[in-house]
């Protein structure tokens, strides 16, 4: 007699979604959420854009372009409060899921140093600047999914068939082999397969192989952490021409991720014959550093030209995986029968990951006293990312990542205008698409504006950024594509201090 049963998988560490694409494909992803580049920084600059790096006298230049640094004239303090409003529709098999979420949080916090010389002094270094930040550099917090109304062609348990069939059956305790464990996948002489329970009957209760029940799925997935840096930097003004700066990073990396994909099954007659459900539980927790010198030149007083190299991050984090299955059998009448449970072992191996370089260049076109326009480039090669393990070796891992990644060139513009002590912000920017996969468009693009109030003692600036950019998805190599389209909300107020 056949039963049917429900099944809640959590996870498979070697599987990249929650269900799972490979090795490959989850240190892939791993690596680029913490690699890839967005600007962050003062209320006053993410204004415009995130434009910075011809832009001096902001506590952005901390960790933007510490050439910035030799323009202030008096020393500051600063902090920014953040509020980040996130809203996703999903989209699977022509159906709809929204999702949102929202953070409060405080993302940058500064202190300037600033020495400036006497106007007599002869001397042509005029004066230099310390600084200190601590600066979020994003924010990983999501939740985002899809709930399926219409049948599957697919499932994941042929999907796991196949990988079986490939390789072989895995080892007791790794996450891929929990559906064997409570019989979601069987062996029939040498081949595996899905289950009895995963197919419809005949009349006289025998199991119908030629009719493999098509499963309904649903997923969700939640997401949350960031990675941020201390920054130490040191900016000098040279004759008031040349300004050159240095600073070096110390990131820190605090990412977690729960996943939940489900397949129900009901037969030919209308009764529930199989369901399971997948969790995936990961960790990240780590640390790095990095090197940022850059210039400010002046050729004349109207313009700034601005260049940052910013060196890759030598990083180290450590991982921390587990699944588990749990199973509910059924009857031929849908009434429950029996339940069988599973779990994997822990895994947590520490990573080391070297982040791309950046460069970057800005250049700013001040309008006398009423204002300035500003723009920046940045270039990085994602296909340079590289993973490293003291246990075992990631060369098929960086050989994905060269495949899979590119180069971009990312590009921001923004302006101020000055009304008395109120400035009035906007800008754009635009950040190219890492994969070189150019069926789906990752790019992202932002639009900015604010206003600010400039005082003897304090300034006070409000920006306002708005994102939008679509992310791509599979619960398994053979499932259908999610698309999410994301739109981020960002609200900034700075409060700056001088003394």
């Amino acid at each position: 007699m056949k039963k049917s049963f429900k099944v809640t998988l959590l996870a498979l560490p070697f599987m990249a979604g929650l269900a799972m694409i490979s090795a490959q494909g989850q240190t892939f992803d791993d690596a680029l959420r913490y690699s890839q580049y967005n600007a962050t920084g003062s209320a006053r600059i993410m204004g415009i854009g995130g434009t910075q790096f011809a832009i001096g006298g902001d506590v952005s230049n901390i960790s933007g372009n510490p050439a910035g640094l030799g323009f202030f004239r008096n020393s500051q303090v600063s902090f920014t409060t953040n509020f980040e409003n996130w809203n996703s529709d999903s989209y699977f098999m022509g159906q709809k899921q929204s999702d949102s979420d929202f953070t409060f949080s405080l993302p940058n916090v500064s202190a300037v140093f600033a020495k400036t010389k006497n106007p007599m002094n002869t001397d042509s270094w005029r004066g230099h600047s310390f600084g200190i930040s601590y600066n979020r550099s994003s924010n990983l917090n999501n939740q985002f999914g899809y709930y399926s109304n219409i049948e599957s062609p697919t499932s994941i348990l042929d999907y796991y068939s196949a990988e079986y069939n490939a390789t072989q059956e895995p080892p007791i305790g790794d996450p891929a082999g929990l559906p064997l464990d409570v019989g979601l996948i069987v062996q029939d002489g040498n081949i595996f397969r899905p289950s009895d329970y995963t197919y419809n009957i005949n009349d006289d209760g025998s199991v119908n192989f030629d009719s493999p029940i098509a499963p309904y799925q649903d997923e969700m997935i939640i997401t949350e952490g960031n990675t941020s840096q201390f920054t130490f930097a040191y900016g000098g003004n040279y004759d008031n021409k040349l300004f050159i700066g240095g600073s070096v990073g110390i990131t820190s990396v605090n990412f977690t991720s729960h996943k939940t994909y489900g397949e129900d099954f009901v037969d030919n007659h209308n009764f529930q014959a199989t369901a399971f459900n997948i969790r995936e539980n990961l960790n990240h927790s780590g640390s790095g550093v990095n090197l940022n010198i850059g210039l400010i030149y002046k050729p004349i007083d109207q313009i700034n030209l601005g260049f940052t190299f910013s060196s890759p991050t030598w990083m180290q984090y450590q991982e921390g995986y587990d699944s588990d299955i749990v199973a509910d059998f059924y009857d031929l009448d849908g009434n429950f029968d029996y339940g069988e449970e599973a779990y994997s072992n822990y895994y947590n191996p520490i990573y080391k990951l070297r982040t791309p370089l950046k460069l970057s260049a800005g250049a700013a076109f001040f309008l006398n006293k009423n204002g300035f326009i500003s723009a920046d480039i940045d270039y990085l090669d994602y296909s340079t990312m590289h993973l490293s393990a003291r246990s075992f070796s990631l060369n098929d891992e960086n050989q994905f990542i060269q495949n899979t990644a590119t180069s971009v060139i990312n590009y921001r513009v923004g302006g101020e205008w000055r009304i008395n002590i109120f400035r009035l912000r906007a800008g754009t920017a635009f950040y190219a698409d890492p994969y070189k996969d150019s069926a789906n468009d990752r790019s992202k693009t932002q639009y900015s504006g604010g206003i600010g109030v400039k005082l003897a003692k304090m300034s006070i600036d409000l920006g306002f950024v708005h994102s939008q950019f679509d992310t791509f998805y599979r619960s398994y190599p053979t499932a259908d594509l999610l698309t999410t389209e994301n739109t981020d909300i960002q609200g900034l107020l700075t409060f700056g201090f001088n003394f």
